[in-house]
């Protein structure tokens, strides 16, 4: 059994399964839940949860719109912090491991591992933190689910977008992974910050230009599904890391977004 060990427990969220779960369920608690049907696609932030925790769960929390008696797959997409590859990378691991317990690598991951252009670079998941950041949130939401864990570095977005497109369905979420800019004084962060939020609500991909997100590859390739698709989008929340737990003279930015069918 190959097991993906926790990398950032004990240091992105806590170690301890019982102060892990009831951080990550008074950030639910705090998060309004939105009337939003048939959700297909959500971005949410990956830092340390003290920083980017109260807008992850802006994201998370609109998962209970979905029917949760059905056993979801979750496409998991974030950008490679410790490796450079050209394409995507697979974990094709059996499970996840966080201090909640064992996540499920669906079998949808050996599939689309044979796509051209995506492979297995194990240095790219190894100590990568931007997906193992959202298991927690998703473990405390979902009764049962499994992830296709895929984490890219030098991709095409329309290509990502029209692979992951033939294997997403109705029992499927992508939930991208990424920050906004870094380490810009406050005010300045806003101002780059803003042009993410405005790509996301107007489905407007060349917005993007202008955005320093770090997962801006995933956000496009969240736009396009949205555009081939007719989906609609929701920015969902917004801060920085100096609205919750930094000094406002260096920030990253987090947004969180939503991409759906129907509802308000």
């Amino acid at each position: 059994m190959k097991v993906r060990r926790s990398a950032v427990a004990g240091a992105f969220y806590p170690q301890d399964k019982f102060e892990l779960k009831e951080m990550v369920e008074n950030f639910l608690s705090a998060a309004p839940l939105y009337k939003l049907d048939n959700i297909r696609a959500a971005v949410s932030p990956h830092a340390g949860y003290i920083f980017s925790g109260p807008v992850a769960a802006y994201t998370h929390k609109q998962f209970l719109n979905l029917d949760l008696n059905k056993n979801w797959t979750i496409f998991l997409l974030g950008p490679s912090h410790y490796a450079y590859f050209s394409g995507a990378s697979v974990g094709v691991f059996d499970f996840y491991e966080t201090p909640l317990g064992l996540v499920k690598v669906s079998s949808v991951a050996r599939a689309i591992i044979e796509e051209e252009g995506f492979s297995f670079v194990i240095d790219a998941h190894v100590e990568e933190h931007c997906l193992e950041v959202q298991l927690p949130f998703l473990q405390i939401v979902f009764p049962k689910f499994e992830i296709v864990p895929i984490v890219f570095s030098e991709i095409s977005y329309k290509y990502l977008a029209l692979v992951l497109d033939k294997y997403l369905n109705e029992n499927s979420i992508l939930l991208v992974s990424s920050d906004l800019s870094h380490y810009h004084p406050y005010d300045i962060a806003r101002s780059i910050d803003k042009h993410c939020n405005i790509a996301v609500d107007k489905l407007d991909i060349s917005e993007l230009e202008r955005c320093e997100a770090c997962g801006k590859i995933g956000i496009a390739t969240s736009i396009y599904l949205a555009q081939k698709n007719k989906w609609r989008s929701k920015v969902l929340a917004y801060a920085t890391s100096g609205d919750t737990a930094g000094p406002k003279n260096q920030v990253v930015g987090y947004g969180s977004y939503i991409f759906y069918e129907g509802g308000v």
